[in-house]
């Protein structure tokens, strides 16, 4: 890739990026322990299916580290590389797919958001430790609480994936 195209790409992501954060900002709900509703993921998914798998894992990877400087929500190392760089990373799953068709896309996002939803689990039972409680119960009310705020999300990224692959192709495709 020669230079000039690099730094279209790097324009590009930034103004992705910057939507994203700007997005999720605007949450449809906020429940009370953190977790939100927004549209804040689908341009970072949008980088992934325009770019490829590693530019949407840096870009989410970036998105993570910007959401902790906007809303810090710490109380572990463990629970603060999955719940921000890595959970927001995984999104760059959907890279790994052209959206094609609409239901490529809605499946991409989907599989993005499922790993992301097991990395948000695995923090909040990280979190859970500290009321001494069975394996099985933290990952239950961890499971129980993620699911309230991803589920929503992915159906709704999923739903508008699958829209703009079909009626947008030109913004969804992989650009070389």
């Amino acid at each position: 890739m020669n230079r000039r195209r690099r730094l279209q790409v790097l324009t590009e992501c930034g103004m992705l990026l910057a939507t994203a954060l700007a997005l999720a900002n605007f949450k449809i709900f906020q429940l009370p322990g953190g977790g939100s509703v927004s549209l804040g993921v689908l341009p970072l998914l949008l980088i992934a299916a325009r770019h490829g798998a590693v530019t949407g894992l840096i870009s989410g990877l970036l998105m993570g580290l910007l959401l902790l400087t906007m809303r810090p929500y710490i109380v572990h190392p463990l629970q603060f590389l999955l719940d921000y760089p890595l959970a927001y990373a995984s999104l760059g799953i959907a890279g790994f797919f052209e959206w094609n068709s609409g239901l490529k896309a809605a499946a991409a996002t989907t599989l993005a958001n499922f790993i992301r939803l097991h990395l948000h689990v695995i923090a909040g039972a990280v979190f859970f430790v500290a009321d001494q409680n069975s394996l099985t119960k933290m990952l239950a009310a961890s499971y129980a609480y993620n699911l309230g705020h991803i589920l929503p999300e992915t159906i709704i990224c999923a739903v508008l994936a699958g829209y703009l692959a079909i009626n947008h192709q030109a913004l969804c495709a992989r650009q070389s």
